[in-house]
Parts: structure tokens; sequence; C-alpha cells
């Protein structure tokens, strides 16, 4: 009984790495790029300008604001390539929307240059978009 014990907690102890996941030690470009999107697509401007520079936060918020009648149908990269080494990342975005009382499908887009801005020696940093957005028609 003594060895089936000993054999029980010796599995579970080599059982035990795979088990295990990766620490999460932050948000990484796929993850802020995707909750930048979804605040977009939900107009949440105000949460969507807190991944700009600050000097470009206003520009969005003024684009968007007074527009009740917006539905944003659909919001999606175009394409997003990832620089690991120079810690910057290049993407499109759009959003198909349409302004009531029209019912016409529209397009806007914004190619957006993300950085990667050092948090400090332990932390790791922040991905902030470093271009400004598109007056919005």
């Amino acid at each position: 009984m003594k060895k089936f014990f000993y054999l029980l907690f010796f599995m579970v102890f080599l059982m035990q790495p795979g088990c295990a996941k990766k620490v999460d030690l932050g948000p990484g470009y796929d993850k802020t790029s995707k909750q930048f999107l979804q605040a977009m697509r939900w107009k949440d401007f105000q949460g969507a300008a807190g991944y700009l520079k600050v000097d470009d936060r206003q520009k969005l918020l003024d684009s968007f604001e007074n527009l009740k009648d917006l539905n944003i149908v659909e919001a999606d990269f175009h394409y997003s390539r990832l620089n690991k080494e120079e810690q910057t990342a290049k993407s499109k975005i759009v959003l198909k929307y349409y302004l009531l009382p029209s019912t016409r499908i529209k397009e806007w887009s914004w190619e957006m240059d993300w950085l990667l801005i050092p948090a400090g020696t332990k932390k790791l940093g922040a991905w902030q978009v470093q271009s400004a957005p598109p007056q919005f028609p």
C-alpha cells in the first residue's frame, strides 16, 4: 500500500509541469490591438482614445462626438504586422457603418503605427497608437 501511495505521488508530481500554463506578464500587441478594435466596434471611443498618444486622443473624440445615429456594423483588421525587433507594429482597421437616416453601409479606414512604450526594468510596456486618426466622414 505504501508503494502505491509513493507511485501515485510520483505520478502526480510528474504531471504538474504539463498542467502549468504560461504566466501572462501583461497585454501583448495582439491582445491590445484587439481590445482597441473592440472598443471602436462598440462605440467606446473614450476607451479607444486611451490607446492613443495624449496629443491625438481629443482628435478621435471630436471625430465621433454627437454621432448618436452612428451604427457600426463591422470592425476588422485589414492587415496587422508586428516587428518584435523594433518593438513596433503596423495595422489598418476598417469600420463598416451606416449613419441614420441613411441605411447605406460605408467604410472608414485608419492606417496605424503602434509602438511599445517601455514601463520599467521589471515591467512590460504598453502598446500605443502613434498615428493620428483620420477625420471621420
